[in-house]
């Protein structure tokens, strides 16, 4: 943040989910912007593949920040997303390039397979393209997370050097496994769409779909990662009737029932405490019986109803354990803090080596500060004197609450929610 601020940084890159911070939004105030750039720009349109709730949110950041002028870059738009991201910004014909995304060196194929005969199919393309002069690097896509696993084994067991790959997989063996399929010491991953981004080899010689993709805009960028090098490449797509029960699945699942979101209203209302309202959103999404991408839609769409507004978020759950001996650790500070520090390490519940800090006991017996306990903890792990994990992050808003003193209005509120959600579901 200095660095922005003494112009030493010029180009800040950052998530949208950023802007919930409280804190970085008042930074942001602080120095003038003069250019947005908002990279696969298709995540604003609810149309559009990827769609990332927080997005919607980006036209008033360029208000309330006063940005002068935006760029939105992506390479999968529909005309319905391309119109949605222009009526968003207020963009005019003329301010839409449009370039051709056809690329010759890219063979499309879709094979028409029984499911009964599909990991045979799979074997056969694999081994083909693998073995065929070339370089044999490729991707093979599914839709859930326990066909990677499955497809993978079918592939290990025919002797072929794959791995899967997916979100419920632990962040060490995801980076470890990209790595080992950059460096060519992985033949080929059978992945969900959690593998691509920031994925740039430029042999990949072959991308099948073992399932069906959510869409066509998914199908292009999941194809895109083949043949970057402008040699030939295969794109195939072993395709049945029997996959498109799981792609209606993903898009009715993500419509949540009346019932749920009147839940979640009441939930909001019954928790709100001195107009502040903190949640985890997983164990919510359980509550409600709502998935977490429309859940984190809902919230969207409060916040720009006026309802909600973020303020801040936090880690819940704060646990370390020593590097160094406590007693060495204390004597590098004098006496108040010292006695500051105790106050923390008595407060921590230790089970073996890794202890749990008590925030509300150190709070109401000391009226120790969250803020500089937090301030105190990173402080020690970035010196190595422990090691520092987190979890469970919650996230705080201010809610307004005259949206929610009287039955009628509440009703009213859940209604035009349920509507902007069957609204999407058939179109």
């Amino acid at each position: 943040m200095r660095d922005v601020r003494d112009k030493r940084t010029r180009i800040l890159m950052v998530s949208v989910e950023r802007f919930k911070n409280e804190r970085f939004r008042q930074f942001l105030h602080s120095v003038p912007i003069s250019l947005l750039v908002v990279d696969e720009a298709h995540c604003i349109s609810e149309w559009g593949h990827n769609f990332r709730p927080d997005y919607l949110k980006i036209p008033q950041f360029c208000q309330a920040f006063s940005i002068p002028q935006t760029l939105l870059l992506t390479a999968t738009a529909t005309a319905q997303v391309k119109h949605d991201m222009a009526s968003r910004f207020g963009l005019t014909p003329a301010q839409i390039i449009q370039t051709g995304f056809y690329r010759a060196n890219l063979d499309l194929s879709v094979l028409a397979v029984s499911q009964q005969e599909k990991n045979d199919q799979l074997v056969n393309c694999v081994n083909y393209y693998a073995n065929n002069g070339q370089t044999g690097a490729g991707i093979v896509y599914v839709t859930l997370q326990q066909t990677a696993e499955d497809v993978a084994q079918v592939l290990i067991n025919q002797g072929i050097n794959a791995q899967a790959y997916h979100a419920g997989m632990e962040q060490a063996s995801r980076q470890s496994i990209q790595q080992q399929f950059m460096d060519n010491q992985v033949q080929v991953i059978v992945a969900t769409i959690a593998f691509g981004m920031g994925i740039d080899k430029s042999d990949i010689r072959f991308v099948i779909h073992y399932d069906l993709p959510k869409s066509i805009e998914n199908y292009s960028q999941e194809i895109g990662r083949a043949g970057r090098d402008g040699q030939l490449s295969h794109c195939v797509t072993l395709a049945n009737l029997d996959g498109l029960n799981t792609v209606e699945n993903f898009v009715y699942g993500d419509t949540p029932e009346p019932d749920s979101i009147k839940q979640l209203l009441e939930t909001i209302a019954d928790e709100t405490e001195q107009g502040r309202w903190e949640v985890q959103e997983l164990p919510l999404s359980t509550a409600c019986n709502i998935r977490t991408l429309p859940l984190k839609t809902l919230f969207v769409q409060l916040e720009l109803l006026g309802v909600i507004s973020p303020s801040y978020a936090y880690f819940a759950e704060f646990k370390y354990r020593f590097v160094e001996d406590k007693h060495t650790i204390l004597n590098r500070f004098n006496a108040e803090r010292q006695a500051f520090l105790n106050q923390v390490f008595e407060h921590t519940q230790f089970k073996k080596i890794w202890g749990q800090l008590d925030f509300d006991s150190l709070y109401q017996q000391y009226g120790a500060e969250r803020q500089r306990v937090v301030a105190a903890l990173e402080y020690l792990a970035e010196q190595q004197l422990i090691i520092l994990e987190t979890k469970k992050i919650t996230q705080v808003y201010n809610v307004n609450q005259q949206a929610f003193s009287d039955p009628t209005k509440v009703h009213a509120l859940g209604a035009q929610l349920s509507d902007y959600f069957a609204d999407n579901e058939h179109k």
